[in-house]
């Protein structure tokens, strides 16, 4: 049977990197075979599955040996079996970042990775600027087949997703699909009620809602995951319903994404912001963090 093939998609700093490599270790901690590929410069998912050492890159790895780069130079083993390929990039303000990410897809391809059947679940972790050829990658080359999409309630995510969602349309002839967003949510307070109306007017679901959950940022500080650090938790038990719904594979396609339009957009944003406070609130003290650090 194929790798199963999930890619985690967002706005940069939305916590795509927390959400891919806690699913990617559940994944593994139920005895399967995982790949978990980064497609961030910043290298996030190293720090979390690797004890926060640094692994070679993709691009590293090509500056130094060019194209006899093999399987066994760009992969590293983390916690529980997990394989881990991360892209790389330049240092800021030099050269594309993108290009790291179709680079390591090119090769994986070459050096048929994924499918010669290594792997049993395969975990992209993708910055979700995809006005970049790079970014958009796994979605162009039909390689990150379920698609999530990480968002917030705030309207800058929810842009960005509904941008992403129309990337899903447009290269869902390579057997892309849209299976559901993921709300990582970031103030206190009741947003279920937009999230899912936004989720249904893309045509998918809302597949979890994470509240800030201070866990987070004390796990992340070990270099651990939630799901690892404090397995019992509240939020640990959420991922692991994440996981077990992620595993289920759909018998039949998900439904084409139908995103806004600009102005549809703006008018499902002022619609759920018409009755808000614009006076300031105060801070409760408490020493919180979502599910991204």
């Amino acid at each position: 049977m194929p790798a199963h093939r999930i890619a985690i998609y967002g706005k940069g700093g939305i916590g795509k990197s927390t959400i891919a490599t806690n699913l990617s270790i559940l994944f593994a901690k139920s005895g399967k075979k995982v790949l978990h590929v980064g497609c961030d410069p910043k290298r996030d998912s190293s720090l979390k599955l690797l004890d926060g050492q640094a692994c070679t890159t993709v691009l590293d790895a090509f500056t130094a040996q060019g194209d006899r780069v093999k399987a066994e130079d760009m992969v590293a083993v983390g916690r529980h079996g997990v394989h881990l390929v991360e892209a790389g990039g330049p240092e800021p303000g030099m050269g594309c970042a993108g290009r790291g990410v179709s680079l390591m897809i090119e090769r994986l391809e070459q050096l048929r990775l994924v499918e010669q059947g290594h792997y049993e679940v395969v975990v992209y972790d993708v910055l979700g600027d995809v006005v970049c050829g790079g970014f958009a990658a796994p979605l162009r080359r039909g390689i990150g087949q379920y698609v999530y999409i990480v968002t917030s309630e705030e309207t800058m995510s929810l842009y960005a997703a509904n941008n992403i969602a129309k990337a899903v349309v447009r290269y869902s002839r390579n057997g892309i699909m849209l299976a559901g967003l993921i709300a990582n949510q970031r103030e206190i307070g009741d947003f279920s009620d937009m999230l899912n109306a936004f989720a249904e007017s893309l045509g998918t679901r809302l597949c979890a809602l994470f509240h800030r959950d201070p866990l987070v940022r004390k796990a992340e500080n070990r270099f651990q995951t939630v799901v690892e650090a404090a397995p019992d938790s509240k939020i640990s038990l959420q991922f692991q319903e994440l996981a077990a719904q992620m595993a289920l594979r759909e018998p039949q396609p998900y439904p084409i994404p139908t995103p806004l339009d600009q102005n549809q957009f703006v008018q499902f944003i002022r619609q759920y912001s018409r009755d808000e406070d614009l006076q300031d609130e105060p801070s409760d003290g408490n020493d919180n963090a979502s599910a991204s650090s």
